[in-house]
């Protein structure tokens, strides 16, 4: 998936594999320069979605998990993960742990940042 492509996910409204609606884009993580997880916020908290296999339909990414595992991930914050965080997301949703480390993208840069993310910007509904 090139850049452009990456940074349009940031347009998207993540959805369960149901269609039931999970929350905005708020950041991407990557591993090996691919886009894995999501971090969506909601009024529970930052939580990463994971986003392999997940399909783009008209601003909508369709994540194969389910709302209710969602919401029942663990909290990450705003801040870079620690390797046990990591694995407890993984495990979580019974994913494989990546063998290259999670890094936090910057929406428009050339390369994944582990600098601290920008304040994000409220979607007007």
């Amino acid at each position: 998936m090139d850049r452009s492509a990456v940074d349009r996910l940031y347009e998207c409204d993540v959805l369960d594999r149901h269609g039931r609606p999970i929350g905005p884009v708020a950041e991407l993580w990557l591993a090996g320069g691919r886009p894995l997880w999501a971090s969506v916020r909601s009024d529970r908290g930052v939580t990463l979605v994971p986003i392999r296999g997940a399909q783009v339909r008209d601003r909508r990414l369709v994540v194969p998990v389910d709302k209710r595992e969602v919401e029942d991930a663990p909290k990450v914050g705003d801040r870079e993960l620690s390797d046990a965080e990591q694995a407890e997301l993984h495990d979580h949703y019974g994913l494989t742990l990546p063998e290259q480390r999670l890094v936090r993208h910057e929406r428009g840069a050339s390369a994944p940042t582990s600098q601290p993310p920008r304040q994000a910007r409220r979607r007007a509904r």
